[in-house]
């Protein structure tokens, strides 16, 4: 058994490639977890959104293909200040 865990930041591979297709690659190319990326894009921020479903679908997946997806990148606030001068909001 290893000492260590290597993880592949999500946003190496091709936007297009399904989470399944993610997994799989990470685990072929001897990656045991991915990184989740909530960056500052509607598509990605969305993800905070999933139902239960969807996310019961990626964690069924993360089973079947042996790999974790452990940490997330959050990168989506750099779009949403953390404060404002403003005391309207």
């Amino acid at each position: 058994m290893k000492g260590y865990s290597l993880g592949l930041y999500e946003k190496s591979m091709p936007s297009y490639l399904t989470w399944e297709e993610k997994l799989n690659c990470a685990k072929e190319c001897g990656f045991d977890t991915v990184e989740i990326s909530i960056d500052e894009t509607e598509e990605k921020l969305s993800r905070l959104y999933m139902s239960k479903g969807d996310r019961k679908a990626i964690v069924e997946l993360m089973f079947k293909c042996g790999v974790e997806i452990r940490t997330m990148c959050l990168s989506g606030h750099r779009k949403y200040p953390l404060g404002s001068m403003s005391e309207e909001i």
